[in-house]
């Protein structure tokens, strides 16, 4: 039973249904912009209405942030969490702009420490941040195991590398189609697909190297 259990595992269209099913999650990366009517609180990350720009209060003032590497340098949330759960607060333009304009979060010189905390929300195990930061990693470790999985059990062929490669490829474009004509927040990328083909080559070396082992050429 555990043997059987075990080939549908390792088996290529089970792990492949696994990838399409990840990377078919919906992205929302915006929270909902409810514009408030008060000053912002000392710590707070602030917005306007209709403006990609933040900026982060220190109770004499306001800090830009330059970019959203400069936003996240600093420990910030992904911009889905809502401001309640310690995300951006949007407020009224005329109070922002009432607010002293102080410099750059990420000018050298700039010392300002934002008290956020993502691991008390739980914000670097939600989906949004994994597909934030961990995008590039996870298409190359998902399509190595792939590779080595297909490899496994395309052994016998000849052309196995060559029917491997061209099946990942085909595979990693559809799904990036399906991602930017129907899942909402994700789109194509072109990146993505240099990633699936980067893990799939990695995969197909290990395979390649373990292959001229006799140790391996007897487990398989």
């Amino acid at each position: 039973m555990l043997q059987k259990v075990f080939k549908i595992i390792i088996h290529p269209i089970f792990i492949y249904a696994i990838i399409a099913f990840l990377e078919c999650i919906p992205f929302y990366p915006n929270a909902p912009k409810v514009v408030l009517h008060e000053m912002p609180k000392v710590g707070d990350n602030f917005g306007i209405p209709n403006s990609e720009a933040v900026f982060y209060y220190s109770g004499k003032g306001k800090y830009a942030y330059t970019s959203g590497d400069c936003y996240f340098s600093h420990g910030n949330p992904t911009f889905d969490i809502s401001y309640k759960e310690g995300g951006i607060k949007t407020i009224d333009k005329v109070i922002a702009d009432k607010i002293p304009f102080l410099g750059s979060m990420c000018d050298d010189e700039k010392k300002v420490t934002v008290k956020n905390n993502p691991f008390e929300k739980g914000y670097f195990f939600s989906t949004n941040f994994l597909l934030y930061y961990f995008s590039g990693v996870s298409h190359i470790i998902s399509y190595f195991v792939l590779a080595l999985s297909c490899l496994y059990y395309l052994r016998s062929q000849k052309n196995k590398y060559l029917v491997t490669f061209l099946a990942i490829f085909i595979g990693g474009a559809v799904l990036e189609f399906v991602q930017e004509i129907f899942i909402m927040g994700r789109n194509a990328s072109i990146e993505d697909q240099v990633s699936n083909c980067f893990g799939a080559v990695l995969g197909m070396l290990l395979f390649w190297m373990l292959l001229k082992t006799k140790f391996f050429q007897k487990m398989i």
